[in-house]
């Protein structure tokens, strides 16, 4: 049972704004929300209030290379990682190049073979196959020697990226010929949570393509969604507007990769991008090649499309199998090791394609940063996931003598380093938590309000459905109730896995499931008086319209 934690509402400063419900004048106060042109940019977001694309320094010169290499039909390679977000940004700026009339060619590096990241042997291929101008997306910040490699071979290099700069010297940024990154802190761009995605968009909005790039959207949505980065300012624009045109995408793949999934067009929500489309666009990368990802996404003909989305939707079944299997050894290691501060896992046979996933439930489960390794005959390569107080970036940097290379965001990261390392490795982490005294918190919920029984209403439903779209940085309300009678109790769904309830709270009488909660069927009985935690919820059957809770936890 987790502790609830509900925000502090007491000398809460409400807005004098009474066309607004008071629930929502506190829900919009909680996230910051007190001044009235601010609420309305929150509640109906403007694509017209995305940030210039020419604040980053570089934008102009990247431009006006690519026109040039556009104009002399020069080769432009796009170099991407292989998740979503770089698979994404890698097909919006394909498909940009592809509307210019552009001879463009990509590279996505294996991630078994060569890792994350550019590297040089990768560099060599493409010079050697005619490139005069490379245009990386969702990497390259840290890639020094690589830069270096470009202009010894005569190749332009146009790095766009969101990571952390931690590339040597402290604070060292490769020699490219323009480097696009918020993160850049010679930039002073005044959005840093872009992701890959985002900034590609960026570049492709600064190309003028009259409108036509709006039309890309829906991609940039799936992968800033994916990326896990707060759903704030241009995010949040970027999203709203991206689910808008996902209903009705003109790119093959992404109709077949929906039609795949099953999603119902009129309910596309963030679920659908993070939970349903990204999983299957990462699981090319995680157990085979991303290049299948990227074909789909950027495929002209709609029987290719169908295909590739079959083949991705085949791997997610094996990809979540895989997940299941290296999820149970890994919680067997953390058992020997339950009262560290880190838990550092590997083994000889997970693949390195899962480890991140892996790495980010557990470290869900134990409210502790948690790093999972393939274990190599000579190297260790893994994913990093961590929890609030703990910068990933700031504890590979105090533990790098151990590395051979390491890169991601503060909460996620990846790693590379000598196998015979991994204990000392492992040591030094846990001296960097005690450095900063990283305390262990339980698992906690954190609500948002206490509802009372008049604040259920479809007013407020209405209302709180504008605060979508839901993600990091920007949780679908959650809510405790108290003194809620229950009038009846059953379990549903495959060996009784969840929990359907009717409660009286009040005057209403409303339905409530608790998904994967089947068994407090067992501590409850009807007449009993509970307190809830619960997201408020709509339900329509058969033309009957009706609000529910969804219970989050429930207590006797």
């Amino acid at each position: 049972m987790k502790e609830w934690k509900i925000k502090q509402t007491d000398n809460l400063k409400l807005p004098n704004l009474p066309q607004y419900p008071a629930l929502i004048l506190k829900l919009l106060a909680l996230r910051g929300f007190t001044d009235e042109e601010k609420i309305r940019d929150f509640l109906d977001p403007d694509y017209n209030k995305l940030h210039d694309p020419f604040l980053f320094a570089d934008m102009q010169k990247a431009v006006s290379r690519i026109r040039q290499a556009v104009a002399a039909a020069e080769l432009i390679t796009i170099y991407a990682d292989y998740d979503a977000d770089a698979i994404t940004a890698a097909s919006v700026v394909y498909l940009a190049l592809q509307k210019l009339g552009a001879k463009i060619d990509y590279y996505i590096p294996d991630r078994f073979t060569e890792g994350y990241g550019v590297n040089l042997e990768a560099v060599k291929k493409i010079s050697e196959a005619g490139a005069k101008l490379i245009i990386t997306v969702d990497c390259g910040t840290n890639s020094i020697e690589e830069a270096e490699l470009c202009q010894t071979l005569g190749i332009d290099l146009i790095i766009t990226d969101h990571h952390e700069v931690t590339g040597p010297p402290a604070g060292g940024l490769p020699q490219a010929f323009a480097l696009i990154n918020p993160k850049n802190p010679k930039d002073g761009y005044p959005f840093p949570y872009l992701t890959g995605v985002g900034v590609a968009y960026k570049l492709v909005q600064a190309l003028d393509m009259k409108g036509w790039e709006k039309w890309l959207l829906d991609l940039v949505a799936i992968g800033t969604v994916a990326d896990c980065q707060s759903l704030s300012g241009e995010n949040r624009i970027l999203v709203s507007f991206g689910l808008k045109v996902l209903k009705k995408s003109r790119w093959p793949g992404v109709a077949a990769l929906i039609k795949a999934v099953g999603v119902d067009l009129r309910s596309l929500d963030t679920y659908t991008l993070g939970f349903l489309l990204a999983p299957r666009i990462n699981a090319a990368g995680r157990l085979t090649h991303a290049s299948a990802a990227f074909k789909l996404l950027t495929a002209n003909d709609p029987h290719e499309a169908v295909t590739l989305a079959k083949e991705l939707n085949e791997l997610n079944i094996r990809r979540q199998m895989l997940t299941d299997q290296v999820l149970s050894e890994a919680r067997a290691q953390v058992e020997l090791a339950v009262e560290k501060k880190v838990f550092v896992l590997h083994s000889e046979d997970w693949p390195k394609g899962i480890v991140g996933l892996v790495a980010g439930k557990l470290a869900e489960e134990f409210s502790r940063p948690v790093l999972v390794m393939e274990k190599g005959e000579i190297f260790a390569t893994g994913s990093a996931r961590s929890v609030a107080d703990f910068d990933l970036v700031a504890a590979l940097n105090f533990a790098k003598d151990y590395l051979q290379k390491f890169g991601g965001h503060t909460q996620a990261a990846g790693f590379t380093l000598v196998v015979e390392h991994i204990e000392a490795f492992h040591q030094k982490l846990l001296e960097y938590a005690e450095s900063i005294n990283f305390m262990i918190v339980p698992p906690s919920l954190e609500l948002d309000a206490v509802l009372q029984p008049s604040d259920i209403s479809w007013e407020n439903y209405d209302m709180l459905k504008q605060f979508a779209p839901f993600g990091i940085g920007n949780r679908k309300p959650r809510f405790a109730g108290f003194g809620l009678k229950v009038l009846d109790l059953r379990t549903v769904g495959n060996a009784s896995k969840h929990l359907k309830s009717c409660l009286a709270f009040g005057e209403h009488t409303l339905d409530a499931i608790a998904f994967n909660q089947g068994f407090i069927a067992n501590t409850l009985k009807i007449g009993d008086t509970v307190d809830a935690a619960f997201e408020l919820n709509a339900n329509e059957w058969n033309g009957n319209k009706s609000l529910q809770l969804k219970i989050l936890d429930i207590k006797a």
